[in-house]
């Protein structure tokens, strides 16, 4: 699919629900309350484990959706917003829990942890309300390659505090920090690209 093209498929329809790629998306919603209350319980393995398989599902639902063709526009919609969901309501949990601590030279920076929650969220609300934007004008604005690279650090960042490990702690810290930068740089890219599809 190129960066931006009008939509392929027209019509959202019921079997749409049915398909296997969307079925594994919808299943990464469903993993977010069980990671929530993994969390909150202090079963840090078994959130690690929940998280782990929403994030293989998304690895899957896109190889079988291209595989067998099974490519719709609701997945196309959905698969983004299923990620962003499950991200940000874990970074929130782990925000609540005060499990997303920073720690410079003996110094606790206090304001950090939701800071990098506030810029996640506020990003990704902005870019799934631009898509929407995007699709009333038959544009579609797949993920780019720095796109799909924030996210993964993103999962990597929250599996490694979800474990919640000391020196995995760190590591998640300085993975979470650095795809925040991502996030605002591939946030521009999207904006960019919606500009360049609109007609002049």
């Amino acid at each position: 699919m190129k960066v931006t093209e009008k939509l392929k498929f027209q019509l959202i329809r019921r079997s749409d629900f049915y398909l296997l790629p969307n079925i594994l998306t919808l299943s990464r919603v469903v993993a977010i309350p069980l990671v929530a209350t993994s969390v909150y319980y202090g079963w840090n393995i078994l959130a690690a484990i929940f998280f782990s398989l929403a994030g293989l599902s998304d690895y899957i639902d896109g190889w079988v959706a291209r595989k067998y063709n099974y490519e719709s526009k609701l997945g196309v919609l959905l698969d983004p917003l299923a990620d962003k969901l499950i991200i940000v309501s874990t970074m929130i949990v782990l925000l609540w829990m005060h499990r997303l601590e920073f720690h410079f030279f003996g110094i606790h920076a206090d304001i950090l942890p939701p800071i990098l929650v506030i810029v996640t969220v506020g990003r990704e609300i902005a870019i799934t309300g631009l898509r929407a934007i995007a699709s009333t004008a038959g544009i579609v604005l797949p993920a780019d390659r720095g796109g799909k690279l924030k996210t993964w650090i993103q999962f990597f960042a929250i599996l490694f505090l979800l474990v919640n490990w000391p020196i995995w702690n760190e590591i998640g810290l300085v993975l979470l920090t650095v795809s925040v930068i991502l996030a605002l740089w591939s946030g521009i890219m999207y904006v960019i690209r919606f500009l360049r599809g609109l007609p002049s």
